[in-house]
């Protein structure tokens, strides 16, 4: 009241607290998954317990849609790899053909 203001929660710190949440909840799932081959129930049961329905539905529904797109930009990334190092390959192995007929 009179202009004064609850400053222990402020925006700042509740977009912090939830990225860190969505991170931790994320990497749970995923080390769920490695183990497992897919998120098992209770696991995300658990998480919902702790958590809540909404922010474990929430990132769920991001690696679902990540999973569906695929990896297609890191596949990109290792498939301009693979070409300049086969580039590079090919420039190596003419330049060691020049050199043999020079000796």
């Amino acid at each position: 009241m009179f202009g004064r203001t609850d400053k222990t929660t402020t925006e700042r710190t509740q977009l912090i607290d939830e990225t860190t949440e969505d991170e931790v909840i994320e990497t749970k799932i995923k080390e769920c998954q490695r183990e497992n081959g897919r998120c098992m129930v209770s696991t995300s049961r658990r998480l919902r317990i702790f958590y809540g329905d909404e922010k474990v539905n929430r990132v769920l529904h991001r690696l679902n849609r990540r999973k569906q797109r695929g990896n297609k930009y890191q596949e990109k990334g290792i498939n301009e790899i693979i070409n300049l190092v086969k580039g590079l390959a090919k420039t190596r192995d003419s330049f060691t053909a020049q050199s043999r007929f020079e000796l």
